[in-house]
């Protein structure tokens, strides 16, 4: 049976209680005319929010390095007196361009580690040239030192958390997606000590395509064993080469890794890759949690994904764009995402990561139908269901109606 707790209560008398009531106002008069006329505005955690998320960034190339033939490494550093945003090793930042009158947007990894944009306020990233590549003509045409570059972030989820990654992370790069294990790498031997160990197996076509070799090489002697570089030729093989050739199978990462069945993969590369290591981790019974997939990126070609309905190729449909109560009606191709559509019309969304993740660029498919990349279908199931998709990496089907609700 339940004890009944009786509460006591302190009661003064009716006329006691009554008096101290009106006296109340004319003591807090008092408090209120002894207190201070200066009065605090500040407010620290706006001010921490805005040091974490300053938003666009104007920043300037400081410095230029030719890494390979085909790639540079760029230093930004703000102009406009901010400072750089805190990031993890691993994470990207958006870049905004204005190509011929029109506004488009890239993502890149961060190639610097935190170190350098907390001493310097500075950061890197690196760029491979894709030739003919609408954005990468631009920069490599047009980035020297001292030219403007817009950018915020930082954005992804490829960095090291230890409450969710193994104390043993293996890197899976291909091509330029080496960038981010070179911001962890630097990261660890400056002090973050995250993660204890990393392997890298590393994919590239020739001996002259590979980038930071040298560095990578340096970064591995200095770190007493935390960090191993295990580099895979996959076209021609120079005649002194000692390395690993052909392709990252799961056979070759079984043999390379002994402990693959506990550590964490971080995977980062061109779409080719993934595909790729996404079967091989699927073969050596890797769990989904254990593994960071870069963003895929635009495609090339779509039509090269089986996936893509290859009846719909070729096709050019009338895709109108609600925004606010504006309306407007513009062309879209069948093999270029909507995203790529609003861009060429003037009215670019803002994505961040081009890939259907980072849900930026979520918007509301009122009439008609798209095809969405099922690889980088970032699209939450509620979402689904009310008639919501991303832009950057969906396809039209046919004539549609599309309400944006972010421009840039």
């Amino acid at each position: 049976m339940a004890k009944t707790v009786k509460a006591k209560i302190s009661i003064n008398g009716y006329i006691k209680d009554l008096a101290s009531f009106f006296a109340l106002n004319g003591k807090r008069k008092k408090w209120i005319e002894s207190g201070s006329t200066n009065v605090d505005m500040s407010d620290p955690v706006a001010e921490l929010a805005k040091h974490l998320h300053p938003g666009l960034i104007t920043s300037k190339i400081v410095k230029v390095t030719d890494e390979t033939p085909s790639t540079k490494t760029f230093t930004l550093e703000p102009t406009d007196g901010k400072k750089l945003p805190l990031f993890y090793a691993g994470q990207y930042i958006s870049v905004k361009y204005s190509i011929d009158g029109r506004t488009t947007t890239r993502p890149f990894a961060i190639s610097s580690s935190p170190d350098l944009a907390v001493k310097k306020n500075q950061l890197e990233i690196t760029l491979k040239k894709n030739p003919g590549g609408y954005v990468s003509t631009f920069v490599w045409e047009n980035w020297v030192e001292g030219a403007t570059v817009l950018f915020d972030g930082p954005h992804g989820h490829i960095y090291y958390n230890g409450l969710r990654d193994s104390k043993h992370v293996v890197g899976i790069a291909g091509g330029s997606g080496v960038t981010i294990f070179r911001s962890i790498a630097n990261d660890m031997l400056n002090g973050s000590g995250r993660p204890e160990k990393m392997t890298l197996v590393y994919g590239s076509s020739n001996a002259s395509d590979i980038i930071y070799k040298d560095e990578f090489d340096a970064l591995a002697a200095k770190s007493n064993g935390r960090i191993s570089v295990i580099h895979v030729l996959s076209g021609d093989v120079p005649a002194d080469w000692s390395g690993e050739t052909g392709f990252i199978t799961a056979d070759l990462i079984a043999k390379l890794i002994p402990d693959y069945k506990t550590a964490s993969f971080y995977v980062s590369g061109p779409a080719a890759l993934y595909d790729a290591i996404e079967v091989a981790l699927d073969k050596l019974s890797i769990s989904h949690p254990n593994r960071r997939i870069e963003c895929y990126g635009e495609s090339a070609n779509i039509t090269r994904n089986k996936k893509y309905p290859q009846d719909n190729a070729g096709k050019t449909y009338t895709l109108t764009v609600l925004f606010g109560v504006d309306k407007k009606e513009i062309p879209a191709i069948s093999t270029e995402t909507v995203a790529v559509a609003l861009e060429r019309a003037g009215l670019a969304v803002d994505t961040q990561c081009r890939s259907g993740e980072c849900g930026w660029c979520r918007s509301k498919l009122e009439a008609g139908s798209v095809w969405q990349r099922p690889e980088s279908d970032g699209v939450r199931a509620r979402d689904k269901d009310s008639g919501y998709f991303h832009p950057c990496s969906a396809y039209p089907t046919s004539d549609i109606t599309v309400r944006v609700f972010t421009r840039i």
